[in-house]
């Protein structure tokens, strides 16, 4: 059974506060220039929305442009334009184009999933209310080109989406790994979020290969960080629904910190990183979502390692 209603590819109603907030994302990695790229789109039932558009390595950002504006509330996913930024979401998992017309960077590719979307409702531990009513994440093919500062990148090869819609409550969780990763065939994508909220921990994700998705269980993980609490690595294993096991490891070759600016004062970390699913090569991405204060205090005590 579906946990998506036909419409979800688009804008949602606000909800009994009134209030409703989409986010859209996507994002591919090259290894070969060690370089991560992602887009990020939120849009609000009152109209606010927001883009920011990343291309990094370590050190400054190869690449990086944002834009916020006010959007009409007739103005929906499947034809949606914000200051030179459209989008043209054409169904729940179905293909959906992406350009970007910026100061400092532009864009345009189409993604098409090689699964259905997945929800986190259709793991043992759900989907808390604090991060969204619903969300799918999708592996699948992402196709085009980005220029960045006089450099331009063409690709066609894995990458991964997610969407997802409610009123995110960002002080709620005191700590958060989310990753994707995917064989270079695309033939494995997998995708992982470990939380922990107001002392209890969970967990959710899929691994698809053989051409089936199967819902995570529990996810043993392991990581490493450097002196100012960045990731360098990840060991995970992931154990789906049906005991079948998933080793995972991500390496990293680039990272950048994004300050979300809120009176908790949350910072989001994202690794690109070179990959190893049961051993075999590969490529994702490690998110870290954490408290500046808290990682302050592990850095002024020497106790990040």
């Amino acid at each position: 059974m579906s946990r998506f209603e036909e419409r979800d590819y688009l804008r949602h109603a606000a909800d009994e506060t009134g209030r409703m907030r989409d986010s859209l994302f996507w994002q591919t990695i090259f290894p070969e220039e060690q370089l991560g790229f992602q887009a990020y789109l939120y849009l609000t039932a009152q109209g606010k929305a927001g883009f920011n558009v990343i291309l990094w390595g370590e050190g400054k950002p190869a690449g990086f442009d944002r834009t916020e504006g006010e959007v009409p509330a007739s103005m929906d996913f499947d034809d949606f334009q914000l200051n030179g930024l459209t989008l043209e979401n054409t169904g729940v998992g179905a293909p959906a184009r992406l350009a970007y017309d910026g100061e400092r960077m532009k864009f345009d590719f189409t993604f098409t999933g090689s699964h259905a979307p997945f929800s986190y409702h259709d793991n043992p531990d759900g989907l808390p209310v604090w991060m969204a009513r619903n969300r799918f994440e999708q592996g699948g093919r992402i196709t085009g080109w980005v220029e960045a500062r006089g450099r331009r990148l063409e690709f066609d090869q894995p990458g991964h989406r997610d969407h997802s819609w409610g009123n995110r409550n960002w002080g709620m969780p005191q700590h958060w790994k989310w990753f994707c990763a995917y064989t270079p065939d695309g033939s494995v994508t997998l995708n992982g979020w470990i939380w922990m909220a107001r002392g209890e921990m969970g967990c959710a994700g899929f691994v698809h290969r053989d051409g089936r998705t199967v819902p995570v269980a529990t996810i043993r993980q392991s990581a490493k960080y450097d002196q100012d609490m960045s990731q360098r690595r990840l060991d995970a294993v992931l154990v789906d629904v049906e005991g079948r096991e998933t080793t995972l490891v991500l390496d990293r070759f680039g990272l950048v910190k994004l300050p979300t600016g809120d009176k908790i004062g949350t910072i989001i970390q994202e690794a690109a990183c070179r990959a190893e699913i049961d051993g075999a090569p590969g490529v994702g991405q490690f998110e870290t979502h954490w408290h500046q204060a808290y990682l302050d205090h592990l850095i002024e005590t020497n106790s990040t390692q």
